[in-house]
């Protein structure tokens, strides 16, 4: 039997990542980023219909933890999905929840 180590890097990062993707908001944006690939912030809080501030507050968390990336266009910054597995890990959850 393999022994895992509890206090491992790899296993700390994805935990930090799956409690960065445990609020509603940042899963709404993920799936929102899904769809449109690539938006700026006033396209996703308008979207989303909540404040501007609270959509940057939830956009720096996901990029801090390397969930979306950003690139910079002018006077605006559009933010994507880094690593698309987590789609299809959010995906699954979803499914599983209706099942």
């Amino acid at each position: 039997m393999k022994v895992l180590n509890l206090n491992s890097e790899e296993l700390l990062d994805t935990a930090s990542m799956l409690k960065v993707l445990g609020h509603p908001i940042r899963i709404s944006i993920v799936v929102l980023l899904e769809e449109s690939k690539r938006m700026s912030v006033t396209e996703i809080f308008k979207a989303l219909r909540i404040n501007q501030a609270i959509a940057s507050h939830h956009l720096n968390t996901l990029k801090n933890k390397r969930v979306l990336s950003s690139e910079r266009v002018g006077k605006n910054t559009y933010y994507y999905v880094s690593n698309v597995g987590l789609i299809d890990v959010l995906k699954f959850i979803c499914d599983y929840q209706i099942t």
